[in-house]
């Protein structure tokens, strides 16, 4: 996620046909900080992670739980960390964790500066080494009891429906094991331009995650903006994420702050 913002909690009550549910939404806190680094790599990745339930995610009423246990996630963007060398990773995943960090959000669809780092082909496909690179970082966040967000976008990296649903199958598939990931279904989805995902689109999305994986929790970004209740039931009752992930406005997008009155003072 790109601009920081404060997490909120809501319950929202949805109807479908047959029955009356309460959908519990947690709002995710986007992200303070952010990681750069070359995308370059010569680093080899481990190929064989173990694959363990160390790091159970999960949601309960209105907050998200480790391990059956209320936690408050807190973290970082590590946009291309599928272009990073292990021993890299490993410090920073070290140093962030013994700063209370426990979360990070990964991209399993990313290319930028002539490099394509993606986990998937354009088809949607596996594609390697990145695929395993991205089951390890999985696996070793796991091991450290960290939480990651695998995201995927629409654009040049995944030009429609049926390649979006074939990157479903493929992650969903390589990491089910794992217990401490979600999927962010389609960055920044409401943008109108190349990530533009509909609701219809979006409600495939999910319901393919469903039927591979019916404990996987999954959201869709929202970009720039607070979300009106319109947003919230589109996203809720008809797409059927679990929770809202809203990328919130940039500090310079917010209202001025009001210039503070004169104190009175006492004669």
């Amino acid at each position: 996620m790109k601009t920081a913002g404060h997490p909120g909690n809501l319950s929202l009550v949805t109807s479908s046909p047959t029955k009356t549910r309460e959908r519990r939404i947690s709002r995710l806190a986007c992200i303070p900080l952010m990681l750069s680094f070359g995308l370059m790599s010569s680093g080899v990745f481990g190929a064989n992670p173990t694959e363990g339930n160390n790091t159970i995610l999960g949601i309960e009423r209105a907050h998200f739980t480790l391990n059956n246990r209320p936690a408050f996630l807190l973290g970082f963007s590590y946009y291309g960390a599928l272009g990073a060398p292990e021993d890299f990773i490993r410090k920073d995943l070290t140093e962030f964790r013994g700063h209370g960090f426990n979360w990070l959000r990964v991209f399993a669809t990313w290319g930028a500066y002539d490099t394509n780092v993606s986990a998937v082909t354009v088809e949607g496909l596996p594609r390697e080494p990145y695929l395993t690179r991205l089951k390890w970082l999985v696996a070793e966040c796991d091991r450290l009891g960290m939480v990651v967000d695998v995201t995927l976008t629409r654009g040049k990296e995944l030009p429609g429906l049926k390649e979006h649903l074939a990157a479903v199958d493929t992650l969903v598939n390589t990491l089910k094991p794992f217990r401490n990931w979600y999927l962010d279904l389609a960055n920044e989805r409401d943008v109108g331009d190349a990530r533009y995902v509909s609701l219809a689109e979006l409600k495939q999305l999910r319901e393919r995650v469903g039927v591979l994986d019916p404990q996987r929790l999954v959201t869709a970004s929202f970009g720039g903006h607070d979300l009106s209740l319109k947003d919230v039931r589109g996203a809720l009752e008809e797409a059927g994420v679990d929770f809202l992930c809203p990328h919130r406005p940039g500090i310079e997008s917010l209202p001025a702050k009001p210039k503070p009155k004169p104190a009175a003072s006492c004669a």
